[in-house]
């Protein structure tokens, strides 16, 4: 049994935007941060749509030490943008980073984020993602349904969620930034995850 091994990251009470993955990979185990394996694309959308380069210029080409103290960037670029990265999974068993060998589950209890932040809109990093979370919100007794669009679909959660929190949550399925997802150029992840940015700033 593996236990999520870091806190969500640069939350805060202003933080607006909510990221969230399924499990670490090994390599953002042995790293300690999120989306640390060198072929997630995933530093690569978020720079794109923000213009900043330097959250994944020369990533490849970090020995560990320094790869080390790139995270502490990459942590002060998502507060500065007000946004929170964090897993679904609590505690799982799983073969290596394989998100479809995930098993025996425990969830973390994403919803306490939005109690102390004024996080308002969740954005789910691929297909995985999007049906843990929708087992989190079942569990709950708050059962959500999918509208699909041409680059993103909507979860939309039983009108309870919006008198849970005293505000709309907006949640968006976007497409894995994962290796794995190869039917998805980055050209075509950065138009889908152009969404984030209605809901920042």
């Amino acid at each position: 049994m593996l236990f999520h091994p870091f806190e969500p990251s640069s939350i805060d009470k202003d933080s607006q935007i909510l990221i969230l993955g399924s499990f670490p990979s090994v390599a953002s185990r042995e790293m300690g941060f999120y989306y640390a394996h060198l072929q997630n694309r995933f530093w690569k959308v978020l720079g794109a749509l923000f213009g900043d380069e330097s959250i994944y210029a020369k990533f490849t080409k970090l020995n560990k030490e320094e790869r080390r103290q790139h995270i502490k960037m990459q942590k002060a670029f998502l507060q500065s943008h007000s946004i929170v990265l964090w897993d679904i999974v609590y505690s799982c068993e799983i073969t290596g980073s394989s998100d479809s060998s995930l098993k025996n589950i425990a969830f973390n209890d994403i919803f306490a984020l939005l109690h102390s932040s004024k996080i308002r809109a969740i954005f789910l990093n691929g297909t995985k993602a999007t049906m843990l979370f929708q087992q989190y919100c079942k569990k709950l007794g708050l059962p959500t349904t999918i509208q699909a669009y041409p680059r993103y679909k909507i979860l939309a959660p039983t009108e309870s969620l919006a008198l849970k929190f005293g505000r709309k949550i907006h949640i968006f399925s976007l497409p894995s930034t994962s290796p794995a997802n190869a039917k998805y150029s980055l050209d075509s992840l950065i138009d889908s995850w152009r969404i984030l940015l209605d809901f920042y700033g």
